[in-house]
């Protein structure tokens, strides 16, 4: 392989926000260290479609082969901007717990791999999506609801860079629909903490590298630029824990864990209805899931690292499926 190619399609993965998906021997597809569930087999995705909006969209979905007659929690799961449902997939080990541990897990498809967020721009420097995907993601769980034994009552989303954008508008804006969520490196816009229309109290999970170079865990000016597009301000990761454990109705203690050397775990428990908001911190990684494997120095150098640590799918279901009991 050619260094200089090689070089600048991996500065244009880095810059467009996704996390250096599908590039030969960079990403490893299945955790190295083998101490959690193996990441999503894409031959197990079923897919499905349906018109929102005048246009067909497609989700793919995992879930236990027997349900016993009950009905089943519901995790959305948001791929990265110019990234695919396959690429998520392939990346998180949900698809594999959704199997195991009882639930059903979506992972929907954006136009044109994009995310409307609301941001109202991309990292990638091409024209922001302007789909109504808050409606759309609401249409794919009714389906799941109606059509596939999921429970109303028990719908979760988790997503990374453009998917956790996602995320949290779809929290802001149809939050009576969740239960709980996450979002993984990616920061709330300051704009959208103004305008958050949800009261609902959620718990929620946040998940950032101190050294991603993408989307700055210090948050980010108004107008900075990304490939000639100037973006909107971006709270710190510390400030979107912040944003949402508040308004779960948590108390400002925060109780901190150390996971590993570079990985703390800081909860904020007793919130609204007995629950708790977490965020994991992740010293020396950056812009990529969580327990996803990296093969490549160079690939390490453009998305700053990764942990094995912590595997997202795992943290991930045990902090939603805690909701549960409640």
């Amino acid at each position: 392989m050619r260094l200089a190619p090689l070089v600048a399609g991996l500065a244009a993965l880095a810059l467009s926000g996704c996390l250096v998906a599908r590039v030969p021997a960079m990403v490893e597809a299945h955790d190295a260290s083998k101490r959690f569930a193996a990441k999503g087999d894409w031959d197990t995705a079923q897919a499905r479609r349906l018109i929102s909006g005048g246009v067909q969209r497609e989700y793919w979905i995992a879930k236990p082969s027997a349900a016993g007659g009950k009905t089943l929690p519901i995790v959305l799961l948001l791929h990265g901007g110019t990234q695919t449902a396959q690429d998520v997939w392939e990346q998180t080990s949900l698809p594999t717990l959704a199997q195991s541990q009882g639930f059903i897990l979506a992972a929907p498809q954006g136009i044109a791999k994009h995310w409307n967020d609301g941001r109202g721009s991309t990292i990638a420097g091409d024209a922001a999506s302007t789909a109504d995907d808050v409606r759309f993601l609401r249409e794919v769980v009714q389906r799941l609801v109606l059509e596939e034994g999921g429970d109303a009552r028990s719908v979760f989303v988790i997503g990374a860079s453009n998917g956790g954008f996602m995320a949290m508008r779809l929290a802001c804006e149809g939050g009576d629909l969740l239960r709980a969520g996450a979002n993984v490196i990616s920061n709330l816009p300051a704009a959208q903490a103004r305008g958050c229309a949800s009261r609902k109290p959620l718990p929620w999970l946040s998940m950032n590298g101190v050294k991603d170079p993408i989307i700055p865990f210090a948050g980010q000016a108004e107008g900075t630029l990304q490939r000639g597009q100037p973006q909107p301000a971006l709270l710190s990761a510390d400030a979107t824990f912040a944003f949402w454990a508040d308004r779960a109705g948590c108390p400002a203690t925060v109780t901190t864990q150390a996971i590993s050397k570079t990985v703390q775990k800081r909860t904020r428990s007793g919130c609204s209805g007995g629950t708790r908001s977490e965020q994991y911190v992740f010293a020396e990684a950056g812009h990529v899931w969580p327990g996803l494997a990296i093969t490549r120095p160079l690939a390490s150098y453009w998305i700053g690292g990764t942990n094995l640590d912590v595997d997202t799918g795992a943290a991930a279901w045990a902090f939603f499926s805690a909701t549960l009991a409640r």
